[in-house]
């Protein structure tokens, strides 16, 4: 039987934990006990699977990918109700302390290239299809699936670390802020605008600028190709630097969100490093 739980399952169950915490002393539970209520289901789901025999093992290997995205979308109402303070304007006057009083997206906003605009929402939008892949690609191409949890848990944790950012510095970001200030709307070419609109109907109104997710898990994605899967290591790096480009020449973030995000992935990548002589990760999940 598969009764320890894996790496991914404790920090999921510590971010879950954690939440209905912050519902509680936020003095919210009445206003998010839905939520507070699914926390708790989602806990039991995870003990309970612990109990699945080991040949049913992939699935506790895979499964915590909906309890990322469950979570993701619990931050867009949770963040405002637990902490109600928009950052925004700090940001804004923190990246023009930076620049010389001048905002970096109103600079770049000067030069709307279709082409360029077309290519990095495309790579915006394919967030979590980067992480995913390396993941994939150890799971299946190593039989010891050591490095496969090791870089799953580095990248949940980079996940839970921008999450928890997000009740600690909401924000909406300048494509709220400071589009009316916009000289000139953002262009594509073919799928800019859906591709743009489909994230926002998905998404909503959310607080989750600060740190950067984006900046902070692509970054430590190619970090963790390059010491796990080096044949990965190319294509992952160029795209987590166009990842990085795109946070702010298309308007989603400010630049402190992408410096925080660069900041998290050093200790994150250090913390990975040092799991690797941890033996929970090489028999993961086994009694």
């Amino acid at each position: 039987m598969l009764r320890r739980f894996s790496p991914e399952e404790t920090l999921t169950l510590c971010m879950l934990f954690l939440l209905n915490i912050l519902i509680i002393f936020s003095g919210q539970l009445s206003k998010a006990y839905h939520y507070f209520f699914l926390n708790l289901a989602l806990i039991s789901v995870i003990f309970l699977l612990t109990y699945l025999p080991l040949s049913w093992r992939w699935v506790r290997d895979w499964y915590i990918i909906i309890y990322l995205l469950v979570i993701f979308f619990e931050n867009g109402t949770l963040v405002p109700l637990i902490n109600p303070y928009e950052m925004d304007e700090f940001l804004i006057q923190a990246d023009r302390l930076l620049f010389g009083g001048h905002d970096p997206s109103l600079f770049l906003g000067k030069w709307v290239i279709p082409p360029f605009v077309e290519i990095l929402q495309i790579v915006y939008a394919s967030f979590y299809f980067l992480p995913l892949l390396l993941c994939l690609l150890l799971y299946v191409k190593k039989r010891d699936k050591r490095d496969f949890h090791l870089c799953a848990s580095s990248i949940l944790l980079g996940f839970y670390l921008s999450y928890i950012g997000y009740y600690l510095c909401p924000a909406l970001g300048p494509r709220f802020t400071l589009e009316h200030l916009q000289e000139k709307p953002l262009v594509g070419l073919w799928s800019f605008t859906y591709v743009r609109e489909l994230l926002a109907w998905m998404e909503g109104k959310m607080y989750d600028c600060m740190p950067s997710g984006h900046t902070l898990v692509s970054l430590l994605t190619a970090l963790l190709a390059r010491r796990y899967f080096r044949p990965f290591y190319a294509i992952s790096l160029i795209w987590a630097l166009l990842m990085v480009v795109s946070t702010v020449y298309l308007r989603y973030h400010y630049v402190w969100d992408v410096i925080m995000g660069v900041a998290l992935v050093i200790p994150v990548y250090a913390l990975t490093r040092r799991w690797e002589e941890n033996p929970w990760f090489s028999q993961t999940g086994r009694s």
